[in-house]
């Protein structure tokens, strides 16, 4: 009897863990961008996949992993990244954020982490982050802003601006967005904007995308936070 009792609680603890520890939402995406200026600094292309995923601890609190890959096709250059967030869901409009990560670029590691928050009103969208990187003995900071407007359960327009100083490189941009749907769950995402880099000045730059959400929460709560994936092209 007490053996039965023991396999039936042993029962409802594991399966209330995975009720707890379930999978709020998460994405894949594939871009490809390139500059079309004159700049011998922006003379290359980028292709680039991302993917998240996030997990609910509590109705609060929750985890999200990020993966990303890009590479550089004039230079060979690649990166892959990885990222983790903590998340706490402070309101159903309001949720707070503290992550880590680390890049890898082409053997060299990168590691960085930082805050960030995401706010829904009504039908915008806004988020943004403030980054620590650390480069071996040299730091910097990594600023990001963007702000979404859903006109429809189909079309999303936006802008975005993200500012990276680090020891060694000062770069930024600035750039209009949008996203589509043009299946279910499957989005094409556009982004069409300027990007400076200091010494070499500001060339115009375009991307584009294809986006999967899933899960109850139809994506996760924030974006991913690899820094060679912010920098202008991207």
């Amino acid at each position: 009897m007490k053996q039965t009792l023991s396999l039936a609680l042993a029962g409802v603890l594991c399966a209330s863990a995975v009720q707890a520890f379930e999978a709020n939402g998460g994405s894949l995406s594939l871009g490809y961008s390139t500059f079309f200026g004159s700049s011998p600094a922006t003379d290359v292309n980028k292709l680039s996949f991302g993917s998240a995923l996030e997990f609910g601890l509590t109705p609060d609190i929750a985890l999200q992993g990020d993966f990303a890959y890009s590479k550089f096709d004039a230079t060979g250059l690649s990166n892959t990244g990885v990222g983790l967030h903590g998340i706490y869901h402070l309101n159903e409009s309001t949720s707070l954020g503290a992550f880590i990560g680390r890049d890898n670029i082409d053997g060299r590691n990168l590691n960085y982490y930082g805050v960030e928050v995401a706010h829904q009103m009504g039908m915008f969208e806004t988020e943004a982050f403030v980054t620590i990187a650390k480069d071996g003995g040299k730091d910097g900071t990594v600023f990001g802003l963007k702000g979404d407007y859903v006109i429809s359960d189909a079309v999303t327009v936006g802008a975005r601006f993200d500012q990276l100083k680090v020891e060694g490189a000062d770069a930024a941009k600035f750039a209009v967005t949008g996203e589509v749907a043009a299946l279910p769950g499957l989005n094409l995402t556009g982004e069409l904007g300027r990007g400076r880099i200091k010494g070499y000045g500001a060339d115009p730059y375009v991307g584009v995308g294809v986006k999967v959400n899933f899960g109850a929460k139809n994506g996760a709560t924030f974006g991913n936070r690899s820094i060679l994936d912010l920098l202008p092209g991207g």
